[in-house]
């Protein structure tokens, strides 16, 4: 009786099927070239009769490898993370890789399960691009700084490598930019003082700043989130700061920006200019159109990828350190006609109707004083 169809075929069924050893079929599994082709021939045909599908597990235990990387992100509905792992999962496709996504949301003990759990299911490198302050843990669980890159930001340990744009200099483009523009008073959402991407942004944002004797800026540190955005921009504009332009750490925080302005009917750039940080697909689209840093994601993920490979591969290493080049990308959001005065007086407006107080025209139409000269 032959073998029973919903049963699993093994190895050794092929074996037999094909009338050769157990070792040549994982020979041919792993397209060794010391097999005839007759030989290969037949084992194939062996595979596909039976519908033999090879043990991950099991070709991990000859081959000491599991082709299985992790990408640890901090939140993965952040429009930069999911085009970094598009990006990243078709690299590692090509060399035969398979990445598993691991939210941590930024939390020491997530990013300690994820890589524990990985680790006995033969995990063989990491991609860090969270921001979270797990560098340590991460660096501890490893054992072994070859089999991690880290991506997004910088690590603070000098002895591993990474994959990151130029956080300062893109920050103080844009900054140069709106204020090439006429803009003075120009706001900028930062992120965590913990994520060395924010600080490097925020410190290139100082500096275009300090540069024009007349500018000043207003800084409010969030997250890297929509809701830090919104929050951010209605302090702002119930504090009536007057305010001509703002600058948000990430194209996230841009959005949760844009849609208190747009609630607040504030027009972009005529009311107020906006801008963002990432260069991530969403902000691109016509529905957005947000003027923003583009760090080049996908070339960041391609990099990692062929550099964490390289580093498994390698019995000597040196950790590699490169920084990427932004690019400013103007849009609708900071480009356009700007009236200074009109814009100047919408905000006002909107400020007085969030406070209840008397709007600008309503007060410029009472006369003040008793009348008397």
């Amino acid at each position: 009786m032959g073998r029973r169809a919903s049963s699993r075929a093994t190895i050794v069924d092929v074996a037999g099927a094909a009338g050769v050893s157990v070792s040549t079929v994982s020979r041919v599994i792993r397209e060794h070239v010391d097999v005839r082709s007759e030989t290969r021939t037949k084992v194939q045909a062996a595979i596909e009769a039976l519908q033999y599908r090879p043990s991950q597990i099991a070709r991990a235990l000859v081959s000491g490898e599991t082709h299985l990387l992790a990408l640890l992100v901090s939140d993965i509905t952040n429009p930069f993370y999911p085009q970094l792992a598009k990006s990243i999962e078709q690299e590692a496709a090509k060399a035969g890789y398979t990445v598993v996504i691991c939210n941590t949301d930024d939390r020491i003990a997530e990013t300690n399960r994820h890589l524990t759990r990985l680790l006995c299911q033969g995990l063989d490198g990491v991609i860090h691009a969270a921001v979270g302050r797990d560098e340590a843990i991460v660096l501890s669980v490893l054992g072994d700084h070859r089999r991690v890159v880290f991506v997004n930001r910088p690590p603070v340990d000098e002895s591993v490598s990474y994959v990151v744009s130029d956080n300062f200099g893109g920050a103080a483009e844009l900054t140069r930019h709106l204020l090439s523009s006429g803009h003075r008073r120009i706001g900028f959402i930062g992120g965590p003082s913990f994520a060395g991407n924010a600080t490097e942004r925020l410190r290139g944002f100082t500096q275009a700043m300090d540069e024009v004797a007349d500018a000043k800026g207003f800084v409010v540190q969030g997250e890297f989130s929509k809701t830090s955005g919104e929050r951010a921009v209605k302090k702002w504009l119930d504090e009536g700061c007057g305010l001509t332009a703002i600058i948000a750490i990430n194209d996230a925080v841009a959005l949760g920006a844009m849609e208190v302005l747009i609630r607040r009917s504030l027009r972009m750039p005529a009311d107020m200019a906006l801008a963002g940080f990432d260069g991530t697909a969403v902000a691109a689209s016509p529905v957005m159109s947000l003027t923003s840093v583009d760090q080049h994601i996908d070339e960041i993920g391609r990099q990692a990828v062929r550099l964490l490979l390289k580093q498994l591969g390698s019995e000597i290493f040196v950790p590699t350190r490169q920084v990427l080049p932004t690019k400013l990308l103007l849009r609708n959001t900071t480009e356009g006609a700007r009236r200074p005065r009109r814009r100047q007086a919408r905000v006002q407006t909107e400020r007085a109707r969030a406070t209840g107080a008397e709007e600008p025209s309503a007060r410029a139409d009472r006369p003040t004083g008793s009348g008397r000269s």
